[in-house]
């Protein structure tokens, strides 16, 4: 049996081809082609449900990909079952871009002092966890690199304490505001998935 055989697969691509009803003939069975040859090489020989179920987590959830493949489609007319969900407007978007800003500006906040660095820390976080939009892997990844901030200066400073001069203290402001612009820079870049 091959990956695409896999019942977890065979379900997923059921979903979606149920979901993508309102898509014509012709674009939902090129989605659910490209779909498969995806899935024959992300889940290969795979038998094990966690690597399966890691593997269709990773393309993203079938809502997600049918409401991409929904965007492509303006003018198709929206399912009964899509109807009664709302419509992903410019609020999640502006949410998510805000998340983004505040975590990839607490380098910078931490030079203005720590309280508005802490400020921006907590509520950049709590945006982000409470959020639908990206995957606990994205999620993890801006988190470390937004906490790595304050160890990496600490560190820097501890380290280097003995001859700090200016070319170090440049390099460890340098590394404290990048840590988290690169934070930024992904959640901005990776695509929200829908909920």
């Amino acid at each position: 049996m091959t990956g695409t055989e896999h019942p977890l697969v065979t379900d997923y691509l059921a979903t979606i081809e149920r979901k993508a009803s309102f898509l014509p003939a012709g674009r939902r069975e090129e989605l659910l082609a490209d779909l498969r040859e995806h899935l024959a090489v992300a889940v290969g020989e795979e038998q094990d449900p966690e690597a399966v179920r890691t593997a269709l987590e990773r393309l993203g959830s079938p809502s997600a990909i049918v409401a991409a493949a929904r965007e492509e489609e303006p003018e198709a007319a929206a399912s009964p079952e899509t109807a009664a969900t709302p419509a992903a407007g410019p609020r999640p978007r502006t949410r998510n871009t805000v998340t983004a800003v505040l975590l990839g500006l607490t380098g910078l906040a931490g030079l203005a002092g720590s309280l508005p660095a802490v400020a921006a820390l907590i509520v950049g976080l709590v945006l982000l966890w409470t959020s639908d939009a990206w995957d606990r892997g994205t999620k993890v990844l801006a988190t470390a690199l937004t906490l790595a901030t304050p160890v990496v200066v600490a560190l820097g400073a501890f380290l280097l304490a003995a001859r700090f001069g200016p070319t170090e203290l440049i390099a460890v402001l340098v590394v404290g505001i990048a840590l988290p612009a690169a934070a930024a820079v992904r959640l901005l870049r990776t695509q929200p998935r829908a909920a």
